[in-house]
């Protein structure tokens, strides 16, 4: 095996989840920073950034990111690459999305191609393609979420096109949807690997996020084939046997002991940051 490590990401908390969904539920930036601290300790190595404005409600407010960052950077120190999302929610639009990041200017964000260039219009791949390499000149490192085999496809195409650059991307194949019950297939995971196969390019950097009480299954199939993986509350609350997590650490916890169980570590953000050739 050429590489035994893996990234474990962290997604504690996600934009639609509430404390009546678990009550441990971290959403003040001091909760998020307590959470994630907790979670360095289990093994993972970057965390996957959301946050909330007054009401609760999912926000891309650049002061809320930067006081979540500050706080969580207080606990942790560098032992997390922090990501934040510029996830739209059905509440933000494209220019939204891509001022967050302009003005935090985070170290990682996630972008989805499906919201930042929904239509493939010659405008909305223009702006795209300009974002990213902002995000490349301003050193912040891109995960690129796809949904599904056809969003791989897209993302095939636009890389042959040049629109992510010369360096190799980091994508986040979602396994599965949001919704209540949700559980992921690893048939799911095949396909979109087998589209992400059929493209002349050297594959990219990959990861996977899965749904419900499979989620540690998947993670450790996903893993064993190569891939990064990325567990929490935001997709999913409960543990391999069913039961509900008692935190985004114990769901960390298990991942790490399914991976040691294949021959395989978690990655620590600064071999991460080597691995990847960050430059913060």
């Amino acid at each position: 095996m050429s590489n035994p490590r893996r990234l474990i990401s962290v997604a504690p908390n996600g934009a639609r989840k509430l404390r009546t969904d678990h009550p441990a539920l971290p959403l003040s930036p001091e909760d998020i920073a307590a959470d994630a601290a907790a979670c360095v300790a289990e093994g993972a190595g970057l965390l996957h950034l959301h946050v909330r404005d007054a009401e609760g409600r999912h926000s891309l407010s650049a002061a809320a990111y930067k006081a979540a960052i500050k706080a969580v950077r207080a606990q942790t120190g560098n032992s997390l690459i922090i990501q934040i999302t510029t996830e739209s929610a059905g509440l933000f639009d494209r220019s939204a999305q891509i001022a967050v990041v302009e003005c935090v200017r985070p170290e990682a964000c996630s972008v989805a191609l499906r919201e930042l260039s929904p239509n493939g219009s010659q405008e909305e791949v223009a702006t795209y393609r300009q974002f990213l390499a902002d995000c490349r000149r301003e050193n912040v490192w891109v995960q690129h979420i796809l949904y599904d085999a056809h969003d791989v496809r897209r993302f095939s195409d636009l890389r042959a096109d040049g629109v992510y650059g010369d360096e190799l991307p980091f994508i986040l194949l979602v396994v599965g949807r949001y919704r209540d019950g949700a559980q992921s297939d690893t048939l799911e995971l095949r396909a979109m690997l087998d589209a992400l196969d059929q493209s002349p390019d050297a594959k990219p950097v990959w990861a996977a996020c899965a749904f419900g009480q499979g989620e540690t299954n998947l993670l450790s199939e996903a893993a064993s084939i190569g891939g990064h993986v990325r567990v929490g509350f935001e997709n999913n609350c409960l543990m391999a046997d069913g039961s509900l997590a008692e935190s985004n650490a114990s769901r960390v916890g298990e991942v790490t002991t399914a991976l040691r169980s294949l021959g395989l570590s978690p990655m620590s953000a600064d071999s991460a940051r080597t691995a990847f050739k960050l430059r913060r």
